[in-house]
């Protein structure tokens, strides 16, 4: 392979070396990419040298039936998704694959109405449900309500029941399945996070093709996420998305302490009351453990650290920062060229003002057509958009070590400002959204979408090397 590999280098004018040490990376890859020797090099902040190796590929195999027919399914399922925008879209994603396992025809989901965010919103409002429907037809039947006539010829109510988080398909078949066919409808509430993680290649391609397409946002939010993404391309050529949750009941709920006394910490008590089983944390030991979100400061020094330059444009994702303008001034003072949906599109983001899972929508459509994602925490939006990133092409997207980054930020003032970069430059490699940070297995599969990103043939990526326009698009 490689004495190919120098032949073909003969004619097109590409070194042969740089093409030996790429196939021999790609041939030690199993099961999936390993970089040769921890890839110790300097890394290229802006994106990944090795995301050209892979694609998103969730497409169906020719053994995957055909979904079945609402009159011949075996039920109709109703789901109520709870929490926020993105923990809804992990549970609307889950809910078509259980559709799919148990052949049941699957009504259009309900979101939450009742959740800390207090948005009334439906699934109409937030995505494109005519899309949803259309494009997950062979897969699976979606119909936007039960029919009347059938509702009228039912006995009982439909049955409502919660399964356990994580349950795997074989739970649904032998305890969903037998009252699905019983009763005919059925309702799974407060449906996150309740399918398992690893299961059949097949379904986790369907959650892909759900996830990763088949949630399209409806036409006034995408309209005005694509818009304020030209408006900073406008500014800038390239830009960071910084998603920041730094919110009163965020830091309540973790438990941690920023250095703001007894003001803060009456504050953030008071909050924190309402979770009566929540135990008693040292706030100290939680921030070095890296229990605790990172400050803006501290998302901004450790964009510094890495290289970015003060001049970067920002685009600051986040709902209402603890500490208001206070808090913000030192990112500010970091990266002045700094930005917010509210800054770009003051007068046309009025009508989404009631709706936080609209604003979310917004913020979600910037972040991802970002060329840095950075998140201070591990949240479900900063998951979702971790694995919507890596499956559209690896974009570049850093999750803050914050194990090691926390304590080394609280002891900042003892070192200079070489020795604090080379050391988040050092914590930060297997947390900067390169391929070989997937592993089958690892941390939740909306994070991690394994089985949906694929290796480019060899002969491709020689292909694309020597300018052939004909290798761009690659077929799974």
């Amino acid at each position: 392979m490689l004495f190919c590999l120098g032949m073909m280098s003969l004619f097109t004018g590409h070194v042969a070396s740089d093409l030996e040490r790429y196939s021999q990376q790609l041939m030690k890859r199993s099961p999936y990419f390993k970089l040769d020797g921890s890839n110790r090099g300097p890394i290229d902040i802006w994106k990944s040298e090795y995301a050209e190796y892979f694609y998103g590929c969730s497409q169906r195999s020719s053994q995957f039936s055909h979904a079945i027919h609402e009159r011949s399914s075996n039920g109709y399922l109703l789901i109520a998704a709870s929490g926020g925008l993105n923990q809804q879209r992990t549970g609307i994603s889950d809910a078509v694959v259980v559709a799919r396992i148990l052949n049941a025809t699957l009504v259009v989901p309900e979101l939450d109405h009742n959740s800390y965010w207090k948005d009334d919103s439906d699934f109409v409002n937030i995505f494109d449900v005519n899309w949803f429907i259309s494009y997950l037809a062979k897969d699976v039947t979606v119909v936007k309500r039960v029919p009347d006539k059938f509702m009228r010829s039912m006995e009982k109510p439909p049955y409502t029941m919660r399964v356990p988080r994580k349950s795997p398909p074989e739970y649904y078949l032998d305890q969903v399945l037998p009252i699905l066919k019983r009763r005919r409808v059925l309702q799974l509430t407060k449906f996150d996070y309740r399918l398992a993680n690893n299961i059949d290649e097949e379904l986790q391609k369907l959650r892909c093709r759900a996830n990763f397409h088949a949630l399209r946002f409806a036409k006034p939010i995408q309209e005005l996420g694509q818009k304020l993404v030209m408006r900073m391309r406008e500014m800038a050529k390239r830009f960071i998305a910084v998603h920041l949750r730094f919110e009163p009941d965020m830091l309540a709920f973790s438990g941690c302490y920023y250095g703001g006394g007894d003001k803060e910490r009456y504050e953030l008590g008071e909050i924190r009351k309402r979770w009566e089983t929540l135990p008693d944390l040292s706030a100290d030991g939680e921030r070095r453990r890296g229990k605790c979100p990172l400050t803006p400061h501290e998302v901004g020094l450790l964009l510094r650290a890495l290289g970015f330059a003060n001049d970067t444009y920002i685009y600051l994702a986040s709902g209402e920062i603890y500490g208001g303008e206070e808090t913000l001034r030192p990112l500010r003072e970091l990266f002045p060229n700094f930005y917010t949906k509210e800054m770009l599109a003051n007068e046309e983001l009025k009508l989404f003002l009631p709706f936080s899972s609209r604003l979310a929508a917004i913020d979600y459509i910037v972040c991802d057509d970002s060329d840095v994602f950075i998140t201070n925490n591990n949240g479900n939006m900063a998951k979702i958009l971790a694995g919507r990133r890596r499956y559209m092409g690896h974009k570049r997207t850093i999750r803050p070590n914050a194990k090691r980054l926390s304590p080394l930020f609280m002891e900042r003032d003892q070192m200079d400002w070489d020795t604090v970069s080379g050391e988040v430059k050092a914590v930060q490699r297997g947390f900067m959204g390169e391929p070989d940070e997937m592993r089958p297995g690892r941390g939740e599969f909306h994070e991690y979408p394994y089985s949906c990103i694929c290796e480019k043939p060899l002969g491709a990526i020689v292909g694309n090397k020597s300018g052939d326009p004909q290798s761009e698009e690659i077929k799974d």
